[in-house]
Order: structure tokens, then C-alpha cells, then sequence
């Protein structure tokens, strides 16, 4: 599908970002990308693609968005943040159905392709296939370290590591990310990340505001986290929330 507007309207030009989001890939495959891309603006709560449908390879080129998945029971659990500037659905190449459904956080603007071309690109363009594979291997880490995570760490170092990571949208004015989305992104029960936030809040460290905002008191918990957890690399250098497969 092409273009909803002119690529070429506006600086940065579409190809451009594209280039960005791929370091190093030819110049050929960037073009490519970018006159068989579908391009549109999303509102917040709008979704981007639906949990079950085959997961596109998904350029966010501004805004914020959730990954969100429901469980089997009906539970609906917010489980990452996508950052403008990332490229997601990497697993499109083998046509592989979404684990989650990706919803806008705020006003967005989005890149999408279908993963049968991206497949095509992969086949003609070795650095292409290379970074694919990159970031394949990083999304592998970064399970471990979760799972690891869920295994060995207790509930608060995990609240804290999430609002360490997601700083910018937790406590901006207004903020993108809010309480209700903490025990998804924490991966643990409401009722734990209360108890987690309470205790933060009887430490100085939070402030709990309204019905589901936070304030940072105090930043040095947070600061105190080794750089990797708050500033993992990806593609275009910060992935903060997860390299979705």
C-alpha cells in the first residue's frame, strides 16, 4: 500500500527517517521501504495492530505507544512502550501472528509494512538480513533479562527499574504512562504494585497524585540503576520498552 500523503513533504523526508531507523542497509532497500509503506496518524487508544493478526514491521515515527496483550482469563496487561524512532515486528519476516496488540498512547504517526515484502527485502538485501537478525538476538537478550528479572529480583527493584526506565513518560507534565500501566509493565499483580508504591512513598522516593498519577520526590534510586537498565540500545540507539518480535 502506498503513501497517504507525499513523502517528500516536510523535513525530515519519510525516506530519511527510514534511513535512520536502518543504519548502514542500501540505499536501494530504503527507497524500497519507503514507496510500499502505509502511512497514517493514530489517535491516542487507537490500536496500531490487533494481538492475533500477523504483526506487521512497524516504524513509529512520532508519539507513544503500549504494547498490550490479554491473557487467557480476559486479563488486559500492559507489557512495553514504543518510543519514536523505533522499528518493531522484526519476527514479520516469517509471518509470525502478534503475541500483542499495539495501541497509541498518544497522538501518532506510523510506518507499517506487510510482512511478505519485508520478507522479499530480507532475501535481496544482506545488511538488511543482518540487522533483522540483530535485533532478533537483542530482543532473545532482553526475555532473559526479564525472566531473570521476574526470578531473582523482588517486586521493588522491578518498580523501580520500570519508572527508572520510562522516567520521561511517568513523570512529564501531563504524563504518558500512569499507575494503571505499572503492574503489566512490572509483572506483577496490582495489589503487589500498591504495596510497592506505598512503601516507595513512605521512603520519599513517589508521590502518588490523583487517581493515577506519580511525582518523583526523590531521583536517586533511580539513579542509581546501572546505565544498560534505562538505556538499552536498539535502533536508533534507546530502546526503553521491549523489541517487539
Amino acid at each position: 500500500m502506498g503513501f497517504m500523503r507525499d513523502a517528500s513533504s516536510g523535513p525530515p523526508s519519510i525516506e530519511a527517517r527510514i534511513a535512520d531507523a536502518l543504519p548502514g542497509s542500501n540505499p536501494e532497500s530504503v527507497s524500497l521501504l519507503a514507496t510500499s509503506a502505509r502511512l497514517r496518524g493514530v489517535r491516542p487508544g487507537e490500536l496500531i495492530f490487533r494481538q492475533g493478526d500477523a504483526i506487521p514491521f512497524t516504524l513509529l515515527l512520532s508519539g507513544h505507544a503500549a504494547f498490550r496483550r490479554t491473557t487467557a482469563d480476559g486479563q488486559l496487561l500492559f507489557v512495553g512502550v514504543a518510543y519514536p524512532g523505533e522499528l518493531f515486528g522484526m519476527s514479520s519476516i516469517s509471518a509470525t501472528v502478534a503475541s500483542t496488540e499495539m495501541v497509541a498512547l498518544t497522538d501518532a504517526v506510523v510506518l507499517s509494512w506487510r510482512g511478505l515484502d519485508v520478507r522479499r527485502l530480507a532475501e535481496t538485501d544482506a545488511r538488511f538480513a543482518l540487522y533483522v537478525i540483530d535485533r532478533l538476538s537483542l530482543f532473545a537478550t532482553m526475555l532473559t533479562e526479564k525472566l531473570d528479572g521476574f526470578l531473582h529480583q523482588d517486586a521493588q527493584r522491578r518498580v523501580i527499574r520500570v519508572l527508572a526506565r520510562h522516567r520521561d513518560l511517568f513523570f512529564s507534565d501531563p504524563p504518558v504512562l500512569t499507575r494503571t500501566h505499572l503492574p503489566g509493565l512490572v509483572g506483577t499483580s496490582r495489589e503487589m504494585t500498591g504495596r510497592v508504591l506505598r512503601a516507595l512513598e513512605r521512603e520519599g522516593v513517589v508521590a502518588r497524585v490523583g487517581r493515577a498519577g506519580l511525582r518523583l520526590l526523590d531521583s536517586r534510586p533511580l539513579d542509581a540503576l546501572p546505565r544498560e537498565v534505562t538505556n538499552q540500545p536498539g535502533a536508533n540507539g534507546v530502546a526503553r520498552g521491549p523489541v517487539l518480535a
